[in-house]
């Protein structure tokens, strides 16, 4: 059984996890926005898709022992806000719209879902 020391680290561990990859995402596909002269209607879908990824990866490298999916859920809701916040403050932006609450919904959506494969994969 684990902690509320233990279950706050795990949510610490995936959220640094997934803000470190989406950071790494984010600017590679900054690179490729340069090259190519993509569309916003095209830029704001792919970085959707990125935050995804990087919560995906976030819960599923920081989720070890039991309830996968509560861990995910959470973990994935604090990575989308901790990004919200950290892309806010270098972009100079922080604006809560209604595309924040829905990334939030679908990043704890994945959050769980990476949460419960984990918890198939480990057994």
């Amino acid at each position: 059984m684990q902690t509320l020391k233990d279950y706050l680290l795990t949510i610490l561990k995936g959220t640094v996890i997934a803000l470190l990859l989406s950071l790494i995402l984010v600017l590679i596909f900054a690179f490729f926005i340069q090259i190519f002269s993509l569309s916003l209607s095209v830029i704001k879908p792919i970085n959707i898709v990125l935050k995804m990824i990087a919560v995906f990866v976030g819960v599923f490298f920081s989720v070890k022992e039991d309830k996968g999916l509560i861990k995910g859920v959470i973990t994935g809701i604090v990575i989308i806000f901790s990004a919200f916040i950290l892309f806010g403050l270098l972009g100079g932006n922080l604006m809560f719209t209604w595309q924040l609450l829905w990334e939030i919904l679908l990043g704890g959506a994945i959050g769980g879902i990476a949460g419960i494969l984990k918890m198939g994969i480990r057994r």
